[in-house]
């Protein structure tokens, strides 16, 4: 038996997800430009254990979005995440925001670039065959048509979460590739998160901290 709280906090679907032995059982999720995501969070896991009759103590694990993404929205994913886990010993499990937003993809090619904006031009970026397993790791990049044309061949898809990107990567695109659009939702954590846990994938709750990729802006 694993049932697992899932967690996505790094962008503005603030998203929560309850699965059992790898299928969903409850989903919540709102985009909120306020970021008001630890009201949301907190009331939402309350209600979502409320209404399947369980308490905190009987989650196996809580999975978390680690980033890259919102400085605001990763930290207190975290926050709550770890403050469920260290008084009932609850296995903590961490998940890119860039493998989970790949894994929302209904069919998988042999390419696929997830692509999160940061400011302007600016995109974390991590590349993934069809198994989702990891040919380049999250970083930061300058996106522009003569970059992507160095990373996308026909088979390349390329997955954003959210309407400028889309807007943006399609009109710098000269090459024909997949582009889709999809939420960073927790939903999509499923799959990965009951794999983690099945092979014993777990975070050191003292040291996990969100990735950043780099420093957070200070205004």
């Amino acid at each position: 038996m694993s049932l697992i709280l899932n967690l996505e906090t790094s962008s503005k679907n603030c998203s929560v997800s309850l699965s059992s032995m790898g299928k969903l059982v409850s989903h919540f999720e709102l985009e909120d430009d306020k970021y008001r995501h630890s009201e949301l969070l907190t009331s939402t896991i309350q209600d979502i254990l409320f209404n399947e009759k369980l308490n905190v103590k009987d989650l196996d694990a809580i999975s978390i979005g680690v980033g890259p993404g919102s400085f605001t929205g990763l930290r207190i994913g975290f926050s709550v995440a770890k403050g469920l886990c260290y008084p009932h010993k609850i296995k903590l499990i961490g998940i890119s925001t860039l493998k989970i937003l790949a894994n929302s993809l209904d069919s998988k090619s042999d390419n696929i670039i997830a692509l999160i904006n940061d400011k302007g031009n600016y995109f974390y970026l991590s590349k993934y065959n069809s198994e989702l397993d990891e040919l380049i790791p999250p970083s930061i990049e300058f996106i522009d048509q003569e970059f992507l044309n160095k990373m996308i061949d026909n088979s390349t898809t390329i997955v954003v979460n959210d309407i400028s990107s889309y807007h943006f990567i399609d009109k710098i695109l000269n090459k024909k590739v997949n582009l889709i659009k999809n939420v960073i939702s927790s939903s999509n954590m499923i799959s990965l998160s009951q794999k983690l846990f099945n092979n014993n994938k777990f975070e050191d709750i003292a040291y996990a901290e969100p990735v950043y990729v780099k420093k957070p802006y200070v205004n």
